[in-house]
């Protein structure tokens, strides 16, 4: 009889970070061992087509959260005390939590969540499809997602085991307590496991360190040629170009920030370069969707709707473009995004948007607000990517790194050793192998 793994991919970067990686195929050559990719109902379709294959089943299930699970999110957010959320609460979260968790000690707040999580949780979304595989492991990919959460707790009391990871580099610091602690937490590098420790009291001993899968094909040449990114792109194959990543609009109240960098961007290139804008997977730019730029902006979305712009996937062809519109590129301009790694690794200048433009919004409005965040201190602290503070000193380092890419390089470098960790590309080999120790 085949032993069942359970991989949860209920957010939209799982299927990038984790199922297109190489994880699937080496659990998919082990014998005796099946693997059972558990994600939204509406959303089947694309996880068939994209993973489904020997060895690897989809199985679809609905999702809707109710109020026992905002009711616990709200407790898992208010019982974490971190720089991140008390931004965060002053802000988009427009003060949920913000009492409770200054009147409620940390310790009381984060017992009773984790007291009350068993019980509150919904249950039985998953015993259909527990009683039917009868899982040997659960893979929890994203351990704070409320339904990583709710099939945790299901699959504990039917004594299987749990495997679970660190979605993304902020995780630990922004989106609340951890209800549930696995028997193993996979962690990206030291600084997310010093996060667990001491955010979220994990035993270091139930913390294994692997890397981050993604990125694994990141230290390979790219899969596109510079002649195919250009066709994808409407670029100019024969010219340089600049990748702009803007920050979206989701939680900036009035986003100016990004039309005012790319304005000025066109304007300080010189005549023969292009700019190319990958727009936020799952947020919209509406004053670069909708504006007029020069004939040399090409802008791409990637990604796939199912309904609404936040709610997408993205597929393999997604993240080959982007691999290589890093590598291709010869200067990036990003907002507070991961695009600060992918940078570093392909040792690529980055300028990171750090003012309003005229606008002039208030810190709490402000995409200033964001580089204050916990998880982007080593970066800053990196020496790595300068933060352009204003439309001067955002044009002042364009032209240094237009004269000189080599600048900030041992910066850059420091930014890998923290956030990649391994550099070996074997960090879905890393994650197979704790997996198999629960076989």
């Amino acid at each position: 009889m085949k032993k069942t793994i359970f991989i949860t991919s209920f957010h939209i970067l799982i299927s990038r970070n984790i199922l297109a990686t190489g994880i699937l195929p080496l659990l998919a050559k082990r014998n005796g061992v099946q693997v059972v990719i558990l994600c939204p109902k509406k959303k089947e379709g694309f996880f068939r087509k994209e993973f489904e294959k020997a060895g690897v089943l989809v199985e679809p299930v609905s999702v809707r959260l109710n109020w026992r699970d905002f009711c616990l999110r709200f407790l898992s957010l208010a019982s974490l005390r971190t720089k991140t959320l008390w931004l965060k609460r002053r802000t988009e979260m427009k003060g949920v939590g913000a009492v409770f968790s200054e009147l409620i000690p940390a310790f009381l707040a984060s017992w009773l969540t984790r007291r009350l999580s068993p019980f509150l949780t919904p249950q039985n979304r998953f015993q259909p499809l527990l009683e039917k595989y009868q899982p040997e492991l659960i893979f929890a990919t994203d351990v704070q997602n409320e339904y990583d959460v709710s099939l945790m707790h299901e699959a504990r009391k039917r004594g299987v085991k749990i495997v679970g990871m660190v979605r993304s580099w902020d995780n630990l610091a922004a989106k609340g307590l951890l209800r549930i602690i696995p028997a193993l937490l996979l962690a990206n590098n030291e600084l997310v496991k010093r996060e667990a420790m001491a955010l979220h009291g994990v035993p270091a001993e139930k913390i294994q360190v692997v890397g981050l899968p993604h990125y694994d094909n990141y230290f390979q040449a790219p899969k596109l040629s510079r002649l195919e990114l250009a066709e994808k792109l409407g670029l100019n194959a024969a010219k340089k170009f600049v990748l702009f990543v803007p920050v979206g609009d989701r939680y900036l109240t009035d986003n100016f920030v990004d039309k005012n960098a790319l304005t000025l961007l066109d304007k300080i290139l010189p005549g023969d370069w292009e700019i190319s804008v990958r727009l936020p997977p799952a947020d919209s730019v509406k004053e670069i969707e909708g504006g007029n730029f020069s004939e040399r902006v090409k802008i791409y979305r990637p990604g796939g709707y199912f309904g609404n712009v936040k709610n997408t996937e993205l597929s393999r062809i997604d993240d080959e473009i982007l691999i290589a519109s890093i590598k291709y590129s010869d200067l990036i301009v990003a907002g507070p995004s991961t695009m600060v790694i992918d940078a570093a690794i392909a040792d690529k200048p980055i300028i990171l948007v750090g003012f309003d433009g005229k606008e002039n919004a208030s810190y709490f409005q402000s995409v200033r607000r964001y580089y204050d965040y916990n998880h982007f201190q080593p970066i800053l602290e990196s020496g790595g990517v300068p933060l352009a503070r204003s439309e001067e000193e955002f044009e002042k380092l364009v032209r240094a790194y237009l004269a000189d890419q080599t600048l900030d390089w041992a910066g850059r470098r420091r930014i890998v050793e923290l956030e990649c960790q391994f550099t070996d590309g074997q960090s879905s080999q890393r994650v197979v192998e704790e997996l198999e120790k629960f076989l």
